[in-house]
């Protein structure tokens, strides 16, 4: 297969670096314009690759003004980000440790082994204690990184290794979470099509970058929650994926 142009990784990598900003802070007027003055979620390099997906992409889309009835003041969306990424009483905590370890608990071994990875390639966190390195979006900044900088398909096996140890051991079960306690669409459907567009990008590297998924791991601890809810936004979805 022949390598991808630097163009798409170029894209790809624009993409991720949205998202990892949309995780990342809350929804400002000036994000919020550009999203919709660029047809967003539509202009992601990525197509749908799912029912859910589509789903997601759909929800999103009315949540900044397809459909005004979905479309929320900026306060609404500022008070559901911060009890989603940084109360986290919702249990929805976007940092891996809190998914990985097994007492559910923060700044553990996961943290630790997404520092070495940023070590391979010149790169540091910043203020730990302000964002752990395990934090999602500077997870998603990294993966960027590794895509955007890579110069052929062998380049782009790490990020497959990337997202294997990390990102995709916990993201569609922190996903699915956030869809179940998101007071706003607008964040309900972040966190799918993010999961989504995570596992349409690896996918995609299996045959791109000859990078094949590894074997199943054993199953991982879910933080503490009531075992069956119903998504409050995205219909259709099942429990698990």
């Amino acid at each position: 297969m022949a390598d991808e142009p630097a163009a798409w990784r170029s894209a790809v990598a624009e993409d991720l670096l949205l998202f990892a900003r949309l995780h990342g802070v809350e929804l400002d007027s000036e994000t919020f314009d550009a999203l919709v003055a660029a047809d967003y979620p539509a202009c992601l390099t990525l197509p749908s690759a799912s029912e859910t997906e589509t789903q997601a992409r759909q929800l999103l889309a009315g949540a900044l003004g397809g459909d005004s009835a979905l479309t929320l003041p900026l306060d609404d969306l500022a008070a559901d980000y911060a009890t989603l990424y940084l109360n986290v009483r919702f249990q929805t905590s976007p940092n891996e440790s809190a998914w990985i370890d097994k007492e559910g608990l923060e700044r553990q071994e996961a943290m630790f082994a997404v520092r070495e990875w940023y070590k391979r390639y010149g790169l540091e966190a910043g203020d730990w204690r302000r964002r752990q390195d395990d934090n999602l979006s500077l997870q998603l900044q990294f993966l960027a990184h590794v895509l955007g900088q890579a110069q052929d398909n062998d380049a782009l096996r790490p990020a497959a290794e990337f997202m294997d140890a990390h990102l995709l051991r916990w993201i569609e079960r922190y996903a699915e979470r956030v869809a179940k306690r998101a007071q706003t669409p607008f964040y309900a459907a972040l966190g799918m099509l993010t999961a989504c567009y995570l596992r349409g990008l690896r996918d995609r590297l299996v045959a791109l970058a000859a990078a094949p998924y590894p074997p199943e791991p054993e199953p991982q601890r879910d933080p503490k929650a009531p075992a069956e809810e119903p998504l409050a936004y995205v219909p259709g979805i099942q429990p698990s994926w």
